[in-house]
């Protein structure tokens, strides 16, 4: 690599200016000159998805309406229904209420905005508003110690060497800003479970204003995406937000990729978020994973150890990967929206970091449960995943469910 400059630090290029992105160029910016692409102008870019951030420690900004933290809420509701053919308005088979004492629904665009404008003021080159096409990517990576490829899935550099394949998958997001009343639910947004592999969301930014959205991350998928949001709108009795205000997102379906497409040591190349494929294949979080990534790889780019990230990223991850693969088994194994109801309500008062990532926790919390954790345990599907989850057989194929 030939891109150190004249003070001798180390030339970083970060490709890709949404959190993750931001996250790696903020953890570098006091020990490299970095340089920040962004396709999208800052003060014009539309980020729907993904407005809920559950740990906004992560963020280096002060927690305001001005820095796009709008809404500071408690936690999250989540309501289990039979299916999508239902009434509108009816009521759940049950529900759980999950706490997220650092979490805030968000206006994105204008955090990354703040973040970037931050980021300038500290020395960081960004240059928002330019694209970069494959043969402009290749041409620039001899021109740096280290690239982060934080373009999102498929990323730029699987993209470059037709590896697109190796992703384990997609899940697909419908999702939009609309006005209406949502004061009764404002610090406890809600999720629908509606017995597809997926979910529907209402996360308030105010008392009248709220992001709604629809993902689906199985295989079965509607033929008309908008007809079933606003299908979901309906049934949750939410506004229904027109086609030209509705975002549709390909965000990971996780794990995340094979330790040898997340890293090129010998070329400084490296792959974080949505680029590397982490996503919670439960729930669809990626935004603070994202983060957490970047700032791993920059710990060890500082340390001189960035050969190890892979292996460092497959270990903090493994926690969650473990609960999400099974989790997700409660669906595709059992198909059962009744035991899956009886799961969530076991695991009522929650935080969401232990739903998430702590799998000691949600155990214990199930052998309180023996009949339902029978139950659980009693499909020989589960109890493959319960094996692969302890090997890692599963981690990196895509054949997981």
């Amino acid at each position: 690599m030939c891109g150190a400059t004249r003070t001798g630090q180390p030339a970083v290029l970060v490709v890709g200016g949404a959190v993750a992105g931001l996250a790696a160029a903020d953890a570098l910016a006091d020990h490299a000159a970095v340089t920040l692409y962004e396709r999208e102008p800052y003060d014009e870019k539309r980020v729907n998805c993904g407005e809920a951030i559950n740990d906004t420690s992560l963020i280096p900004l002060e927690l305001t309406p001005e820095n796009g933290f709008v809404n500071d809420i408690d936690g999250f509701q989540l309501e289990i229904y039979q299916g999508t053919d239902r009434p509108p308005g009816s009521n759940p088979l049950g529900t759980c209420s999950l706490e997220c004492q650092p979490g805030y629904i968000c206006d994105r665009n204008v955090v990354e905005r703040q973040w970037a404008r931050q980021l300038e003021a500290r020395g960081v080159e960004v240059r928002d508003g330019h694209p970069l096409s494959i043969p402009e990517y290749c041409d620039r990576l001899a021109e740096y110690d280290y690239v982060v490829d934080a373009t999102g899935q498929p990323s730029l550099t699987l993209r470059a060497f037709d590896l697109e394949q190796q992703y384990s998958g997609d899940m697909v997001a419908l999702n939009a800003d609309v006005e209406g009343e949502f004061a009764a639910y404002e610090t406890r947004p809600r999720i629908f479970f509606e017995g597809y592999v997926g979910y529907a969301w209402s996360f308030p930014k105010s008392s009248s204003r709220a992001n709604i959205g629809i993902g689906w991350a199985g295989k079965r998928r509607p033929d008309d995406y908008f007809a079933a949001f606003e299908a979901a709108c309906q049934r949750a009795q939410i506004p229904v937000p027109g086609r030209e205000e509705t975002n549709i997102d390909t965000i990971p379906k996780g794990p995340s990729l094979a330790p040898e497409y997340l890293a090129f040591p010998d070329e400084g190349l490296f792959l974080v978020g949505d680029a590397a494929g982490i996503a919670n294949r439960y729930q669809g979080e990626g935004i603070c994973q994202a983060i957490r990534s970047s700032y791993l790889l920059a710990e060890l780019i500082l340390d001189g150890r960035e050969a190890a990230y892979p292996a460092r990223l497959h270990a903090s991850m493994r926690p969650e990967y473990r609960l999400a693969h099974l989790m997700r088994g409660v669906w595709i194994e059992h198909r059962d929206p009744t035991l899956l109801a009886a799961l969530v309500r076991a695991l009522d008062g929650l935080t969401i970091e232990e739903i998430t990532s702590n799998p000691r926790v949600v155990y214990r919390r199930l052998l309180r449960h023996p009949k339902l954790t029978t139950q659980l345990l009693a499909h020989r599907g589960m109890l493959r995943r319960f094996l692969d989850a302890y090997t890692g057989s599963w981690e990196y194929t895509r054949r997981a469910g």
